[in-house]
């Protein structure tokens, strides 16, 4: 053996298609190399492993008892590396589309930007675009084609036909509805809250795509309340938040929407009955999800659990 040197990848495959040809000539025929480049790269394997490989036989060529010991590891190194191959292969592939998303500000910032991230750190240049938007713009947004997905409130129900027509969508997680009053409000110290008992006072609702959750609050409610109003519109939670602390009114809000914000002076309570919302990603029937899109599905359907 040569210390200091190492068997290469090239060297091993010369031996296997030799070893598979029977032939010199064949094998560098098979390989697109010269008959001496082969002769070279058996030599010098030969000289690295100590010992002759191939002898000449009657038959042809046959292996040696070392041949077959190094024979055995070069399939499997080879082997290996076209499973290698194979694997990097699927990977640009994987990535060679991209993701445009939209979707509503709770689910965002309280939920889908550590899958984002993670996938934006497995796959660079997968995430082209991530929009924020209210429930009717995204989904014009996923019809125009700006996006390719919509992550949004699940108000497939409130026009059935009309979404099976022109989308496809998947349910991705349910999440809770609490109502969130003063930490002064009458009602703050009850164990939970009627829909009923919250429409006798004034309603503070934000518009980044609260307008489908309320009416499923209230549509599921109608046994209760025959009318309802919002008082007030709010850009965002925050700016609710600030509003319900100063007794401005009440709200209701969906529990991923409160994540990381500041609940000084608030207290959350939760509706009798239950009320949850279902957020849904949903991709035009024309133009099916693509495989970076899939992989989101992946691992939103993981964290879900």
């Amino acid at each position: 053996m040569i210390k200091g040197a190492d068997i290469t990848i090239a060297q091993l495959r010369v031996l296997l298609t030799v070893a598979e040809e029977q032939s010199y000539t064949r094998a560098a025929a098979r390989l697109g190399v010269s008959q001496s480049g082969v002769s070279h790269l058996m030599q010098a394997l030969e000289k690295l492993a100590g010992g002759p490989l191939i002898s000449k036989a009657a038959e042809g060529l046959e292996l040696t008892a070392l041949g077959e010991l190094v024979l055995a590891s070069a399939r499997k190194v080879v082997g290996e590396l076209q499973v290698l191959n194979q694997q990097v292969a699927q990977f640009h592939d994987e990535v060679d589309e991209t993701l445009k998303i939209g979707v509503i500000p709770s689910a965002l910032a309280g939920w889908l930007s550590p899958q984002l991230s993670s996938l934006a750190s497995r796959y660079p240049e997968a995430i082209s675009l991530v929009l924020e938007g209210m429930e009717e713009e995204i989904k014009e947004w996923v019809e125009s084609g700006v996006v390719n997905m919509g992550v949004t409130t699940d108000v497939t129900q409130l026009n059935v036909t009309y979404w099976r027509e022109h989308f496809d969508w998947q349910r991705l997680k349910q999440d809770e509805i609490v109502a969130v009053l003063s930490e002064n409000h009458p009602l703050s110290k009850q164990a939970s809250v009627t829909v009923a008992q919250l429409a006798e006072h004034p309603l503070v609702m934000s518009s980044g795509g609260c307008e489908a959750l309320i009416q499923q609050i209230f549509a599921h409610s109608l046994e209760e309340v025959e009318t309802f109003q919002v008082d007030f519109w709010v850009r965002d939670t925050r700016t609710l938040l600030q509003m319900v602390a100063g007794d401005v009114g009440v709200s209701f809000v969906p529990t991923l929407a409160l994540n990381n914000m500041p609940m000084a002076k608030v207290v959350t309570l939760p509706l009798s009955p239950r009320r949850d919302r279902n957020l849904i990603a949903f991709w035009p029937k024309r133009q099916p999800l693509n495989s970076v899109g899939k992989q989101l599905l992946k691992a939103c359907s993981r964290y879900s659990q």
